[in-house]
């Protein structure tokens, strides 16, 4: 049955006898639920399950709503690029949906990976790798990489929607659509086990080889809203006290801002990064942190000289 109260609905299932229900302070403790089902409401849907003496079953007593109850619940920052959360996840076999915003300044890193399931190959990620955002997957066969789309790496927030029906993968992203098709070869389903790790994952060497960020650092950036075969925001924040993770923040933390006109000279490149900018001075003709140092062409020079001594 399902009631509506102001801006609330609550849908109930009814497993003994219904003692009372309260969300906020607002409603009574008596409702006239036959009324109330009769009107109009779009918004947020609360599972109650009860009996007489309280104790819960069905859902466990457990309510469910389509954002995470407290600000901030559903986002996280990854900040030393060696932390990751691990995130319950039913296999999706044939069909699965994976939704999520990120926004970071990080060239390379994995943001997401599942574990293996017991005597099988299959696997999916998704990835950050010079600076492009790719989506993995292994259905039992061949290793396919796909493109998502390409310089993530901006600092602005972009949403992702990864869709899979069989071998056909369809790819939102900030709204832009394409769809891809697995090559054949596997039975077309995804059979991986029950954790999805999002950020990093807890064993690196394990990584598929076709990962390209798998020698590098984590992810690092900001992500939230992640939802999984259109199920409930996970509560990043909460996974993150529960699982005692050290460097993710609770929130979206601003992307640093270091550079400036005067951080790299001589034409060098200012990149940034979670622990300071960095000096990309590969097409210059100097070396050092700030592309300062010497000329790479004397440095060549007398390298050359002394092997030639």
């Amino acid at each position: 049955m399902k009631t509506i109260f102001e801006d609330v609905v609550v849908e109930v299932y009814f497993v003994d006898v219904l003692k009372a229900i309260m969300v906020g302070n607002s409603l009574p403790k008596d409702l006239d639920l036959i009324d109330l089902a009769q009107s109009d409401s779009k918004t947020q849907i609360f599972v109650i399950v009860g009996s007489q003496n309280g104790e819960g079953t069905g859902t466990g007593g457990r309510t469910t709503t389509r954002r995470p109850p407290l600000p901030n619940a559903g986002s996280v920052t990854f900040t030393d690029g060696e932390s990751f959360l691990r995130v319950p996840y039913s296999s999706p076999g044939r069909r699965g949906r994976i939704e999520f915003y990120f926004k970071t300044i990080q060239r390379h890193g994995v943001m997401m990976v599942t574990s293996p399931a017991s005597g099988r190959s299959d696997f999916f990620a998704v990835e950050i790798s010079d600076g492009d955002l790719y989506a993995l997957y292994n259905l039992g066969g061949q290793t396919q990489r796909l493109l998502i789309a390409g310089q993530v790496n901006d600092g602005q927030a972009h949403h992702v929607i990864i869709e899979r029906d069989g071998r056909t993968v369809t790819f939102t992203m900030d709204g832009d659509r394409h769809t891809e098709r697995l090559s054949s070869g596997d039975d077309g389903s995804l059979d991986v086990g029950s954790t999805l790790y999002v950020g990093g994952t807890s064993d690196q060497e394990q990584l598929p080889w076709l990962l390209w960020s798998r020698k590098r650092d984590y992810y690092r950036g900001c992500l939230w809203d992640l939802r999984l075969d259109g199920g409930n925001i996970v509560e990043l924040a909460q996974l993150r006290l529960d699982q005692g993770m050290y460097f993710i923040t609770s929130g979206c933390a601003d992307m640093p801002v270091d550079c400036t006109v005067t951080s790299c000279l001589n034409d060098g490149v200012c990149r940034e990064r979670w622990t300071g900018h960095r000096c990309y001075c590969a097409l210059t003709a100097y070396t050092g942190r700030r592309c300062i140092t010497g000329s790479l062409f004397t440095v060549l020079l007398f390298i050359y000289y002394i092997s030639t001594v």
